[in-house]
This record gives structure tokens, sequence and C-alpha cells, in this order.
């Protein structure tokens, strides 16, 4: 079994099949502790007995750590008693978990509070209904007691960060960043300032509706020297962040503006190519560039940008 697959908790499937052969082979499957260590739901909706296999998955790992991935579609109209408890569980036993992932399509309901204890996630993974602040605020109480330090990559989309306080994590250690909610470039400029050792970076500014200010934004240098791809998609000036950003390792850029966006951030691009150096291998772009600012990008760069017309936002 590869360490890479999640464990399914059918009958048809290891560790269950392997423990229903014989009683002697229901011996050793159940006392092999890496076989109970994953855990794969994705189905339509959770039943009662979900959070009992969930505890004794747990219980069948022994210390080992666990992994969970967790999978509901379609949407369920109203959080329903069972995933309040098979999440209220999963909450309880945090500090056993290196991978969570957590993907819900519908309101998520009322998560246990964190006891600020250390954890030793890498990858934390959490898709939630627009509007479900609860588990926002949770994430906010978790980063702030410095619990995190252990994460490696981080995906969170659903969010809103306009109702809750920013993120402050120490972001030291993420080297995978995928982050999709309602935020501002400032936001997003200041979380990769503090992400030094990120190689890839995805950010998706669905949209802001905080307070915005008339000061011009800037930024201070970011040295990224690890960053090798780097996606956004944004309504807002991505200028700030060109003037800052710094990394010459860079390979692979995908950038999303829609058409109704100010001018292409075509000097401030310019601008880092030849301050950084860079040498980029691929460049999409997806917004309102025109042919003469793609003849000199690829002049200056080296590579002429893919252009596809800017996605809806």
């Amino acid at each position: 079994m590869s360490k890479e697959q999640y464990c399914s908790p059918h009958p048809a499937h290891a560790p269950l099949l392997l423990a229903a052969v014989c009683a002697h082979w229901r011996s050793i499957a159940t006392s092999t502790r890496d076989l109970w260590s994953s855990l794969n739901f994705q189905k339509s909706s959770l039943a009662e007995d979900d959070t009992e296999l969930l505890l004794l998955w747990l219980k069948r790992s022994g210390s080992r750590p666990f992994s969970l991935r967790l999978v509901l579609e379609p949407a369920q109209s109203q959080p329903s008693a069972s995933l309040t408890a098979f999440l209220s569980t999963v909450f309880d036993h945090l500090t056993r978990f290196t991978s969570l992932v957590i993907c819900v399509e519908g309101s998520c309901p009322v998560l246990a509070e964190s006891k600020s204890q250390i954890l030793i996630l890498q990858e934390l993974s959490l898709d939630v209904e627009w509007d479900d602040l609860t588990v926002t605020q949770l994430l906010c109480n978790l980063f702030r007691s410095s619990a995190m330090k252990s994460l490696t990559y981080v995906n969170f989309r659903g969010f809103r960060s306009d109702s809750s306080p920013r993120l402050d994590h120490d972001w030291t250690n993420v080297t995978r960043l995928y982050l999709a909610y309602e935020m501002s470039v400032m936001e997003c400029g200041w979380i990769l300032s503090q992400c030094r050792r990120v190689c890839e970076a995805r950010f998706e500014l669905v949209g802001y509706w905080g307070e915005s200010s008339t000061d011009p934004l800037v930024f201070a240098p970011m040295p990224l020297k690890y960053l090798r791809q780097l996606e956004i998609s944004s309504l807002e000036d991505l200028s700030p962040l060109f003037n800052a950003f710094n990394s010459h390792s860079l390979h692979a850029m995908r950038i999303s503006l829609p058409r109704s966006a100010d001018p292409w951030p075509h000097i401030p691009f310019i601008d880092w190519i030849q301050r950084t150096g860079c040498r980029l291998q691929e460049l999409r772009i997806y917004g309102p560039v025109t042919e003469e600012e793609c003849a000199e990008i690829a002049l200056i760069a080296g590579i002429y940008p893919t252009v596809s017309v800017a996605p809806g936002m």
C-alpha cells in the first residue's frame, strides 16, 4: 500500500478486507498500526457510524501520525448531527494529525475550539461555505497560538478575512501555499512576504469588501529565493506586488486579471523581470494585455506569454 494513499473504510478494501479473511489475518491486520494511519471519506453525507469508524481507525493506529480526507458532495442543505459529531471528534484528536483535508460544499457546523496545543500538522486543506466564519475564527485562534509551526502545505478556500482577524501565523516552513477567499492584495502581499521557503504559491483573490485605503500600497522587498511557481488571480492592481517581488528562481507564472481591471501592470512587471534576471519557462496571462506589451515581455523575458481572455470574476 502506498503511503500517499488514504485507506477506505469500505469492507472490500484494505484494511477491513484483510481483517475479514480469518482470525489469524485479523490479528495481524488489527495490530499493524500503519494500516490504520489514514482514512478517506468521500460521500454525499455522513452517517452516525462514520464517527465510530473514525474512532476505530484512531484506536488501531496507536500512536502513529494520522491522515484524514473528508469530501462531502453534493452540498447538504443543513448541517447534520453526524457531521457535527464527526468534525468534533477530528478536532478533539487534532494533535494526532499530520494531514487533514476537509471539503464540505455546504454550511460547516460549529467546530470544537482549539485548546492551543502544539500540533504536528504538516498538510492542512480546508474548503467550506463562504459564510462560515466559525472555521475562520478557529484557524485564527490556532495560528495566533503558534500551534501549527510544522505546516508545510496550506490550502484554504472559502473564508472571509474581512469579517475575522488576519491569519497571523509563522509561515516560515510553508513550501506550498494555496489561498482562495475574500482578501486584499495587501493581505496577499503580507502573507507572501512571510513565506521565505515557499516553492509553489497560488492566490485567488476572489473579491474583497473590507475597508480600502486611498494611500499608495507599498511593500518591503520580498526575497523569495525558492519560489518556482506563482499564480495570482485578482480584481485589484498587482503593481505593488511586482514592485516588491524578488525571485530569480521563478520558472512558471500565471496571472489573471478581469477585462474591467485597471491597465495591466506592464511596467512593474517589466521592471521585475529586469531587476531579478528571471528566466521564465512558462508565462500565462489572462487579461487585458496588448500585442505590443507581449512583444516587449518576450524581448525582456526571453519567452512569449500565452494570453487568454480573462475569466469572469
